[in-house]
């Protein structure tokens, strides 16, 4: 008896998982438990196929425009996107055939007495200037004389012509610092791969641009 009651239970059990497996294949399944922060989720731009299209041919047209060209320049590239934009060129592998220039613009201007043969020659010319009444200028590390920086060309050619004006003789204006604008990128010898995802890296730098040029000497 005890034994028909086992198996009764067994039988028992087995008709229920196979209902219970049944009632999960004919179910829709619930996924909505498994989303993750879904109000937090923002759509922030699709591309209509009409700009996807236009985008496509306008990268063929440059690639086709710089087929066989010796020498490829990417330029434009802003001082805050440098390094960015040197990790991916590395990933181009081109080795010797990648060099890159930088844009310079002059950010600050001098007015200097040029450097003195030595130190002593150049205390003796601060001495001098003292009594002419400058006051605020120091010896650089060339034993040249700085007697002012100033933000702009202008400013320094005025104060030029208050020093003349003390009788000052043998000061200079000039360029004193100068900051990256931007980086430009020439490539050498490119082929049609290297062109192509050149246009697509382009993308990645607003205003920059892909010319072919001359190749500078070696």
């Amino acid at each position: 008896m005890s034994r028909l009651i086992f198996f009764l239970l067994v039988i028992a059990a087995i008709a229920f998982g196979f209902h219970v497996w049944l009632t999960a294949k004919t179910e829709t399944a619930d996924y909505s438990t498994r989303e993750k922060n879904r109000d937090e989720v923002r759509l922030v731009a699709v591309t209509s196929s009409a700009m996807a299209a236009r985008n496509a041919e306008d990268a063929r047209r440059t690639v086709q425009s710089l087929a066989g060209a010796a020498c490829v320049e990417f330029s434009g590239i802003a001082a805050a996107d440098a390094q960015r934009a040197r990790d991916a060129f590395n990933t181009l592998q081109l080795g010797t055939r990648l060099a890159e220039r930088r844009v310079e613009e002059i950010t600050r201007y001098w007015v200097f007495i040029a450097s003195a043969r030595d130190r002593k020659t150049a205390e003796t010319t601060m001495a001098n200037l003292r009594k002419q009444g400058v006051t605020d200028m120091s010896i650089r590390p060339d034993n040249a004389i700085s007697l002012g920086v100033f933000s702009t060309e202008e400013a320094a050619r005025r104060f030029m012509t208050s020093l003349e004006a003390k009788g000052v003789k043998g000061a200079e204006a000039g360029p004193f610092a100068k900051e990256m604008r931007e980086l430009v990128m020439l490539i050498r010898e490119p082929d049609t791969e290297t062109v192509a995802r050149l246009t697509i890296l382009q993308r990645d730098y607003p205003g920059a641009q892909l010319r072919a040029v001359i190749c500078p000497a070696a």
